[in-house]
């Protein structure tokens, strides 16, 4: 209950000095949609504009992917909640705070000219990008939370005891709520394919052959 408490007040106090000059600009765009999935409860389109504080919402059966501003690329798989906190773009330095609150998150981030902060935030935990680019997973429920990195590196860290381990590429672990994070451990290609083929998304037919 505390592990909850504490991370739910760090992402209240995120929310709560989102800035009006960003939440004016929009944070991202949708790139692509499939099946009946929502912002802030609308209905999603592409071409649709997010703004920071803005709930993605994606059903059983949708998955909606978003170019942000600073070009990183998310997709939020079937069954998911995803928050926009914050998304701050200023000269070629960003600072991303996203809340996850279930489902699976796939984030493609490239290197930016200036300083880089990527957080999402889950009841478990943190999950912070430490390296200039990064590809990875964040799949999050109410007791715990998973963390695949492709590659880049990224850290996952426990509120509770401030415990934090790094995931390099090709690595992952899980965070269960009001413990220390699991050691980190080489993930291969059967573990890495299930979150791939969860966040596939809006892919063009093949065209038949004439």
């Amino acid at each position: 209950m505390r592990t909850e408490m504490v991370t739910a007040a760090a992402v209240t106090a995120l929310m709560l000095t989102a800035n009006t000059t960003c939440a004016a600009m929009p944070a991202g765009t949708v790139e692509g949609v499939s099946g009946p999935c929502t912002i802030s409860g609308r209905p999603a389109h592409e071409g649709d504009a997010v703004q920071a504080r803005d709930t993605i919402a994606t059903p059983a059966d949708g998955t909606i992917k978003l170019q942000m501003a600073d070009r990183s690329v998310l997709t939020v798989a079937p069954g998911s909640t995803m928050t926009v906190m914050r998304v701050e773009w200023v000269d070629g330095a960003r600072d991303a705070q996203l809340a996850l609150t279930q489902g699976l998150l796939r984030l493609s981030v490239p290197a930016v000219a200036g300083s880089s902060g990527y957080t999402v935030w889950t009841a478990a935990g943190p999950a912070m990008m430490k390296s200039a680019a990064a590809e990875w997973f964040v799949a999050a429920d109410a007791r715990s939370t998973q963390v695949g990195v492709l590659e880049g590196k990224v850290t996952l860290t426990s509120p509770v005891n401030n415990r934090s381990v790094a995931i390099p590429g090709h690595w992952g672990t899980r965070l269960e709520i009001g413990l220390s994070p699991v050691l980190p451990r080489t993930w291969g290609q059967v573990e890495f394919d299930r979150f791939i083929q969860r966040t596939q998304c809006c892919q063009s037919p093949v065209p038949e052959p004439q």
